[in-house]
């Protein structure tokens, strides 16, 4: 009589020592996530980005990719002071001094990695061995589409060497090779890759593209798309002009997620030019429109536990209910209970409730939308022509 299938999976199991095969079908994956700071970018990701796993930024130029990814590289240094993490700029733009101050990246800590003279391949393989390292950390790439293939490299100005598809296979093979690694190592890959316009439709419409083929998107276990940061003047964050700005706002719609639901739709990130990162004012913003902080009445608001509904006490026992300013004073002026705060929002939206819905309105997310579509339809024809 031949071994059950049970059998089997044991004896891979023992054969391979790592747990391969999950035996009992009962097993389901959970995911451990690292909240950013940022309640508007961790809120519609049910707690954060997810460890282990490969993300991708993506947007039109000046949409706030790279302040993003710094964010959250700079949060991943405070979750994780045991790692040092990785920054390869291959756009040669990192401004680091300004990211350092809106959102605390460890300078310590981080390799700056600025390959000037290395070909889009050898940018690939460094990566690669840094990823092997014992102590990797978060690795971000910024950008996909300043990976030059050596064929280009290797060929004068005024030649053509054809360059579709000459990074997107190398590209491929590394994004193979780097989700096996990502998880195994328990890290943060993130991938900035930018939306052009490469043409109009008739009817004038612009045509998107999205430089190294499909490799992002199939790897990428998340996707954010960033549409257009607005500017902050008097404090509202409706300006398009940044002339005389306070501080700006990047907006964003995670159009894939196979780590939860994208059912939040998207959210936005808040900075000061002066202070940084807008955490609590973003924060309130968010708790203010869903209820997470109870309204007593018009005026009188309290903090609670959502997880116990009890009401939080301050260091005297006495129950933190007030006016917005004196509980918006309390949070900013106590540290340790911001952390508890924080902690306890990111455990609540962590769960898979759907109960809670976009915090940008319809025509926000629908703009961001329309410029997903179009890359995707771009491709489709790309694909299409090549058949023909």
């Amino acid at each position: 009589m031949g071994n059950s299938i049970l059998d089997v999976a044991k004896k891979l199991n023992k054969e391979f020592s790592d747990d391969t095969l999950a035996i009992k079908a009962d097993i389901t994956p959970t995911y451990e996530r690292m909240p950013t700071g940022a309640f508007g970018l961790d809120y519609p990701l049910y707690g954060g980005l997810v460890y282990g796993r490969i993300t991708t930024f993506a947007g039109r130029e000046h949409s706030g990719k790279t302040s993003a990814a710094c964010l959250a590289l700079g949060a991943y240094q405070r979750a994780n002071p045991d790692k040092i993490c990785v920054y390869v700029d291959v756009e040669h733009s990192l401004d680091l001094k300004f990211q350092m101050r809106m959102n605390g990246i460890d300078p310590d800590r981080l390799i700056y990695f600025n390959p000037k003279t290395l070909t889009g391949e050898q940018v690939l393989d460094s990566i690669l061995e840094f990823q092997k390292s014992d102590d990797v950390g978060m690795i971000v790439l910024d950008s996909i589409p300043a990976l030059l293939p050596a064929q280009s490299m290797e060929n004068d100005i005024e030649k053509d060497p054809g360059m579709r598809g000459t990074i997107a296979k190398p590209l491929h093979r590394f994004l193979i090779a780097m989700s096996n690694l990502v998880n195994q190592k328990n890290n943060i890959l993130l991938l900035i890759n930018q939306a052009r316009i490469s043409g109009t439709t008739f009817t004038g419409a612009p045509i998107y593209s999205e430089p190294g083929g499909d490799a992002p998107k199939y790897y990428s276990s998340i996707k954010v798309r960033f549409g257009t940061r607005t500017f902050i003047k008097n404090g509202k964050s409706d300006c398009s002009d940044g002339e005389g700005a306070e501080g700006f706002r990047i907006k964003f719609v995670i159009t894939k997620n196979k780590c939860g639901p994208v059912a939040r739709g998207g959210g936005f990130i808040s900075y000061n030019y002066d202070k940084g990162l807008m955490w609590m004012e973003d924060l309130l913003e968010i708790a203010y429109k869903f209820d997470f902080i109870r309204r007593i009445n018009n005026v009188t608001y309290s903090l609670i536990n959502l997880e116990t509904g009890a009401v939080y006490t301050d260091e005297n026992g006495k129950e933190l209910t007030g006016k917005r300013t004196v509980l918006e004073e309390y949070l900013s002026s106590h540290i340790d209970f911001q952390k508890e705060y924080l902690a306890m929002l990111n455990k609540y939206v962590s769960a898979s409730d759907d109960s809670y819905g976009d915090i940008l309105d319809a025509r926000e997310k629908e703009e961001i939308k329309e410029e997903e579509r179009a890359i995707e339809e771009h491709k489709s024809v790309a694909k299409e022509e090549v058949l023909e």
